[in-house]
């Protein structure tokens, strides 16, 4: 009984310190560093601070974003923490996005499957799906996000964005 345990534990310990996601996709790779968030949230314009690295044994780009805006109490208007990774068992690209907005309507997260140098990623919610395509531009050496909310089936654009290099 014990040995059996105690293969079971060896096992789980092997699952949980095994990689699950690839070490520094190539793609992602592109986003990693500084970088200055330029364009329109809900039709204002907006500019945000963003440095991306990776963590977690390579294996996740973190995002920190910081909004230039500031509010009365001189806090900035916005901030996000991102976690981006690559599944590559299923061929997929997750995000988890966390921000200072509302409390994230899914623990799911986002999920993408890449078409060239996007990432259109889908945030499933009851109350309307969410998309947020991340495109690269390496002539540029520059990133687009496209974010849309989704009402009754519609998409209605919500965010257009540019990174650049400081």
């Amino acid at each position: 009984m014990l040995r059996r345990s105690l293969a079971i534990a060896c096992a789980l310990v092997a699952l949980l310190v095994s990689p699950a996601f690839a070490a520094k996709d190539a793609l992602l790779d592109h986003l990693a560093g500084s970088w200055v968030l330029t364009g329109t949230i809900g039709k204002e314009a907006t500019t945000h601070d963003v440095k991306a690295e990776w963590v977690l044994n390579d294996q996740y780009l973190r995002l920190s974003e910081i909004s230039r805006e500031k509010d009365a109490a001189g806090k900035p208007q916005y901030a996000a923490e991102v976690l981006l990774a690559y599944d590559p068992a299923k061929k997929h690209y997750v995000c988890f996005w966390f921000d200072n907005t509302v409390v994230a309507a899914t623990t799911d997260g986002g999920s993408a499957t890449r078409d060239g140098d996007k990432l259109p990623f889908v945030f499933k919610s009851a109350s309307g799906d969410f998309f947020n395509t991340m495109t690269y531009d390496a002539k540029a050496g520059s990133w687009t996000w496209a974010m849309d909310g989704e009402d009754k089936g519609v998409r209605q654009p919500f965010a257009r964005l540019t990174l650049k290099r400081p």
